[in-house]
């Protein structure tokens, strides 16, 4: 094992200069983007490593969407090889988050010994756990990213939880070499779950600030024309999957004494999975009167429209997600954060860019509507975001982490 590195200029070149070959393993990858952030963050640390002289390969599924799996089954992007293994069921995977991708097992104990260092994402998934244990049994390093998976759940689903954490998700994370934390939350979860304190490290999530600033054509139809609202209507977004833990539903309950007053309008941009039509009948008198406008989903380009058009961000999630993506994206877009402690950004609210409540319906309207009454948050928010979780920034952490480990 190499010794700590430093954030000197010579251990900075050191690890430079040291080629890595990293085994990722995770259940989606690009263009896997309606999984939400996690196929995102992958992409980008391996093609990040892969620019900085390391031999990153992607072991995945060929999930893609509901509908549709990725492919081709073997390619070269940007430097790093892919391979996609099919799912035995792409509907299981899209409504349960249950990947079992054929030839898994035979394939890491074919390869995983040729590797340096496995990286895995997820806790609890067949993919991660068959890494485990055929790293464990070829002695390779194993890196963990939990991206909120940990917390456990109440009722038979959280026993079951239990079981599965004692045989397997706790034995690994003893074992492994390296845990990546978003948050002090994630990281305080990683100690429940008897991690060494050693081998845990906090790394910001990392952020493509040059997809963010290139010349791209605006989109055909703003956020604005797609809510149908005129220049004068204030826009709170919610962008996200539309389902039970996302907590639409008790934003929309905190906000509702705002929506349709003031020109205050919250724009609902996402995917349905299955919550939509309950929202839709216990609101359907501010859906009526223009406060709550859905406008489904919104990717590539057209979503950084929709984080500029807005005046102020909000996620409030039920579980435990850790950082955002998709706030960290609206931030740097310039744009105010009101978000739950279940999805904190480290040194946001100190920052003044926006506010971490807790999920009470007081606490989320009152922090929106300071925000809305603050646009000056929307620049210390853009500030914060570009300094702590830029692209090279991250990359070159979890760069030094990998080399600890190797």
């Amino acid at each position: 094992m190499l010794p700590r590195l430093c954030d000197c200029v010579p251990c900075a070149a050191l690890a430079s200069r040291t080629n890595v070959r990293i085994l990722q393993v995770t259940p989606y990858f690009a263009p896997a983007w309606a999984y939400g952030g996690p196929p995102r963050v992958m992409h980008t640390y391996a093609v990040g490593l892969a620019r900085r002289g390391h031999h990153v390969d992607v072991l995945t599924t060929d999930v893609l969407d509901e509908r549709n799996r990725a492919s081709p089954a073997e390619e070269v992007m940007e430097g790093v090889r892919v391979r996609r293994l099919p799912n035995v069921s792409n509907t299981l995977a899209w409504r349960t988050k249950k990947y079992l991708p054929r030839g898994l097992v035979h394939r890491l104990a074919r390869e995983i010994g040729s590797y340096d260092v496995v990286h895995v994402t997820d806790s609890r998934t067949f993919l991660t756990a068959a890494s485990y244990l055929a790293a464990r049994a070829r002695g390779v390093p194993l890196c963990l990213s939990a991206h909120g998976s940990l917390p456990s759940s109440t009722g038979l689903r959280g026993a079951i939880k239990r079981v599965y954490d004692t045989a397997l998700v706790r034995p690994m994370l003893g074992h492994a070499a390296l845990l990546l934390a978003q948050t002090d939350h994630e990281l305080g979860l990683y100690r429940e779950f008897g991690a060494r304190p050693e081998t845990i490290r906090l790394l910001p999530l990392p952020l493509d600030l040059q997809e963010l600033d290139a010349e791209r054509p605006r989109p055909s139809l703003s956020l604005r024309r797609l809510a149908k609202l005129d220049d004068s209507a204030r826009i709170v977004l919610f962008l996200g999957r539309i389902h039970w833990l996302k907590g639409l539903d008790l934003l929309i309950d905190a906000m509702s004494p705002l929506l349709a007053r003031d020109g205050v309008v919250l724009a609902v941009v996402g995917r349905d999975d299955g919550l939509w039509d309950e929202l839709a009948r216990r609101h359907a008198g501010l859906i009526a009167s223009g406060g709550i406008r859905f406008v489904g989903p919104l990717y590539g380009a057209d979503r950084f429209g929709a984080y500029e058009d807005a005046d102020v961000f909000c996620l409030t999630p039920r579980h435990w997600e850790e950082t955002s993506v998709a706030a960290l994206e609206a931030a740097a877009c310039g744009t105010a954060l009101v978000v739950s402690e279940q999805a904190d950004i480290p040194g946001l609210a100190a920052s003044g860019g926006g506010f971490v409540v807790k999920l009470a319906p007081d606490a989320i309207r009152a922090a929106v509507l300071a925000a809305l009454e603050r646009p000056e948050m929307g620049r210390l928010a853009a500030a914060h975001v570009r300094a702590q979780h830029a692209e090279e920034v991250v990359l070159e952490r979890l760069e030094q982490y990998l080399l600890e480990v190797t």
